[in-house]
C-alpha cells in the first residue's frame, strides 16, 4: 500500500463518510453496538469505498483502516453464523496495512493475520495452532490467546459448511474455546454461542461412540453454564438428562469415564438446589464417590473437579441432615483437591474458595484460624477483577466475621465486613450470586449493630436483607433462609423498640411463608414454622395463627426424618424438634381446639411407625400388581445381608 492519491484524500464526500463510520465507532465504544451492526453502517461503507476510488485507484490509508475496523466490531458483536463476510473483510483491509502501518492494525487483528500466516492457511494447521494457543490460555490466564484461538476457529469454519466431515470437530473446539473466555473474561454473550456450538458439533448416532458420548457431554457443560447465567430451568434439565445417559453409556474402559460421572455428580447438585429432593444429593454422592477412584484418564481433563463435586454433594447433604460426618469429609476431600492442585492450575483459586468456606462452617478448633490463612493466600493470588475474587472475597470475609464472633476481635469484623462489601460492589445486581452476597452482607452489618448499638446499621441491614429476598426467585430453595434473616432482623428490631411500624406482623409473614418453600430443605422449613408458632403466640398473642405455623411443622416431621435415610439419622433428624409436637398441642390446646391436640400429637409421636406401616402397605399394593418384583426385592434383601 503506498501513499493515498491527493485528490481521494481531498474528497468532501470521502471525509464526510469518514466521519459518519468514526462517530458509529465511537457509539460502538460507548456501549451502542447497534451503530455498527445495522444495514446503514455496511451502506455506508460501502459508499465510502466506492468514493475513495475502491477497485480503481489507491485507497487513502485511514479510508482502509476504518473500514476494516468497522468489519472487525461488526465481526465481534453479530452472533455466528452472520459474521463470516465481516470477519474475511476485516482481515482483508487491515492486511493490506499492516506490514507499513502495523502501528494502526488492533493488536488481536494482528496475532490473527500472524496465526494464519503462520499456519499458511492450512485448516489442519490453523486448528492446531488454535488448540496450541487454548491451552497456553489456559494455562496462564490470559484472554488474549484465547481470543486468536477463536478468531482462527471461526475462520476456519468459514472453509468447512454443514455436512463436512469436520464441521463437528471444529464446532467441538469453538464451544470449548468460547467457554473458557466466557469463564474467565466474564463474557455472557460467549455462553449463548458457547451453547450454539456445542449443539452444531454433536456427530450423527452412526458415529464412533466415544466421540458421542464426548460432544454431548461438552454440550451439558454449555448447557449448564448458560443456566447459571440465565436460571432457565429447561438447560439444567436437560444437561442433568445428558450426563445421566453420557455416564450410563460409558465405563471403566473409557478414558472420560471419571469426567462423566464427575459431571453427573455436579449437575444433579444443580438440580437437587432447584428441585430440594433428597435422592438427588444421594445420585450426587455415589456418582461423585465412583468419579475420585477412576483412573485421570487422557480423557479426564480435570480430575481434581471429581473432588470439588464430592465435596459439594456432601456440604448440601450436611445442610439438609446436619450429619456432621458428611461436613467432615467433604473438608478432608475439598483439602485433597488443594494440595494436589498445582500454583497455576486454573481451578486452584476455586478450591480454596470452598476450603475457607467448609472451615468456616464447621468452625471447630483451629478451623477459623486455618481459613482465615488459606483466605488471605487466596486474596493474595487473585487479581481485583478476576472473576472468582468476589466469591474468594466473601468467603473470606465471612470467615473472619464467624472468628470475630468467638474472639471478639473488633479488627476481624471490621475487615470481614469490608470483604463482603467487595464483594457485593462486584456483582451486578440481578444475578443469583448477588442475592446470596446481600444477604451476607445483611448479616455482617447486624453483628456491626451487636457491637455498636447503632440503630442506622439494623435498618441498613434489614434493606440489604429486604434486597436479598426480593432478588431471590420463588421457588428457589435459598429463598427460605434468606426470608429467615430478613425475619431475624425484623424480630432484633422490634425488640430493641426500634420497629418501623410494620416488622411484627412482617417477621410473622416471613416465617409463615419461608416454611412453605417447597425446594428448601426440611429442616430450614420446620425451624420457619416454629418460629412463626412462637413469634405468633408470644409476640401477637394469636394462637389460631401459632396452631397453623405449628401443625405445618408437625407436617413437616415425615419429610425431615426422610425415608432414604438410616433409622439412626432419622432418629437424629427427628430428636433436634422433640419439643415440636408438645408445643403444638399446647398450642392447639390453647386455641380451644381439642381435636387438633390429639391429631397432631398422634402425628407427631408416629413419624417413624406411620412410615413402616405405609411401606407394608406399598408392598402389598405391589404384591397384587408384580409379585415377581416382590419375590426378587426379597431375594436380594437377603444376598445383602
Amino acid at each position: 500500500m503506498s501513499a493515498a492519491e491527493p485528490h481521494a484524500a481531498d474528497n468532501p464526500a470521502v471525509r464526510e463518510l469518514t466521519s459518519q463510520i468514526l462517530r458509529r465507532i465511537d457509539a460502538d465504544t460507548n456501549g451502542s453496538p447497534a451503530a455498527v451492526v445495522d444495514d446503514e453502517a455496511l451502506v455506508l461503507g460501502r459508499q465510502l469505498w466506492e468514493a475513495a476510488g475502491g477497485g480503481e485507484r489507491l485507497v487513502p490509508v485511514e479510508v482502509v483502516a476504518v473500514l476494516g475496523t468497522l468489519h472487525w466490531l461488526r465481526y465481534l458483536r453479530l452472533p455466528q453464523d452472520t459474521d463470516s463476510s465481516d470477519l474475511e473483510t476485516a482481515l482483508l483491509f487491515h492486511s493490506r496495512i499492516s506490514v507499513i502501518h502495523p502501528e494502526v492494525v488492533p493488536r488481536r487483528i494482528s496475532a490473527l493475520i500472524e496465526a494464519t500466516e503462520a499456519a499458511q492457511s492450512n485448516a489442519a494447521a490453523m486448528m492446531s495452532r488454535a488448540t496450541d494457543l487454548l491451552t497456553r490460555a489456559k494455562g496462564s490466564d490470559d484472554i488474549a490467546l484465547a481470543d486468536t484461538a477463536v478468531d482462527i476457529i471461526r475462520r476456519v469454519r468459514l472453509s468447512v459448511p454443514r455436512g463436512h466431515p469436520s464441521r463437528a470437530h471444529v464446532q467441538a473446539l469453538l464451544a470449548v474455546a468460547l467457554f473458557f473466555r466466557a469463564e474467565r473474561a466474564d463474557r455472557p454473550a460467549d455462553i449463548h454461542a458457547a451453547v450454539d456450538a456445542a449443539r452444531d458439533a454433536i456427530p450423527p448416532k452412526e458415529a464412533d461412540g466415544v466421540s458421542f458420548r464426548m460432544a454431548r457431554s461438552n454440550l451439558g457443560t454449555a448447557l449448564i453454564a448458560r443456566y447459571e447465567l440465565t436460571g432457565e430451568l429447561p438447560d439444567l434439565t436437560e444437561a442433568v438428562e445428558l450426563a445421566r445417559m453420557v455416564a450410563g453409556e460409558s465405563n471403566e474402559a473409557d478414558p472420560s469415564f471419571g469426567m462423566f460421572l464427575s459431571n453427573l455428580s455436579g449437575r444433579l447438585i444443580n438440580l437437587y438446589k432447584v428441585t430440594g429432593e433428597p435422592v438427588l444429593l444421594e445420585e450426587a454422592a455415589q456418582a461423585g464417590r465412583r468419579a475420585v477412584v477412576q483412573p485421570s484418564g487422557s480423557g479426564f481433563s480435570d480430575p481434581l473437579s471429581a473432588l470439588g463435586n464430592l465435596a459439594g454433594a456432601l456440604k448440601a447433604r450436611f445442610e439438609l441432615f446436619g450429619r456432621r460426618a458428611d461436613l467432615d469429609e467433604a473438608i478432608e476431600v475439598v483439602g485433597r483437591a488443594v494440595q494436589a492442585c498445582p500454583p497455576r492450575h486454573p481451578n486452584r483459586r476455586t478450591h480454596m474458595a470452598n476450603h475457607v468456606d467448609l472451615l468456616t462452617t464447621r468452625a471447630g478448633p483451629g478451623d477459623l484460624d486455618a481459613a482465615v490463612d488459606t483466605g488471605r493466600l487466596l486474596l493474595d493470588i487473585t487479581p481485583a477483577h478476576h472473576p472468582t475474587r468476589p466469591q474468594a472475597a466473601a468467603n473470606v470475609g465471612l470467615a473472619l466475621r464467624t472468628r470475630h464472633s468467638q474472639t471478639g476481635r473488633i479488627s476481624d469484623l471490621d475487615e470481614g465486613t469490608a470483604l463482603e462489601l467487595e464483594a457485593l460492589k462486584a456483582v451486578e445486581p440481578g444475578l443469583p450470586r448477588w442475592a446470596a452476597l446481600s444477604a451476607n452482607m445483611a448479616q455482617a452489618v447486624a453483628k456491626r449493630f451487636t457491637v455498636h448499638g447503632t440503630a442506622s446499621d439494623l435498618d441498613e441491614a434489614c434493606r440489604f436483607a429486604q434486597a436479598s429476598v426480593v432478588a431471590t426467585p420463588q421457588g428457589d430453595p435459598s429463598r427460605a433462609r434468606r426470608m429467615q434473616g430478613l425475619a431475624d432482623l425484623l424480630e432484633r428490631r422490634s425488640a430493641a423498640g426500634l420497629d418501623a411500624g410494620t416488622d411484627v406482623a412482617d417477621a410473622l409473614r416471613l416465617w409463615d411463608e419461608s416454611s412453605q418453600v417447597a425446594a428448601s430443605p426440611a429442616r430450614t422449613r420446620v425451624r420457619s414454622a416454629v418460629r412463626g408458632g412462637r413469634w405468633a403466640m408470644n409476640e401477637i398473642g394469636n394462637p389460631e395463627r401459632a396452631l397453623v405455623c405449628y401443625a405445618r411443622a408437625v407436617e413437616l416431621l415425615d419429610r425431615l426424618a426422610w425415608r432414604g435415610l438410616e433409622r439412626s439419622g432419622q432418629e437424629q433428624a427427628l430428636a433436634e424438634w422433640s419439643g415440636v409436637t408438645a408445643d403444638a398441642v399446647a398450642v392447639a390446646l390453647a386455641s380451644g381446639s381439642t381435636e387438633d391436640g390429639i391429631r397432631l400429637a398422634e402425628q407427631g409421636r408416629a413419624v417413624l411407625w406411620s412410615q413402616l406401616l405405609d411401606s407394608h402397605t406399598e408392598m402389598a399394593e405391589l404384591r397384587e400388581r408384580a409379585p415377581e418384583l416382590v419375590d426378587r426385592l426379597r431375594r436380594i434383601s437377603a444376598e445383602l445381608g
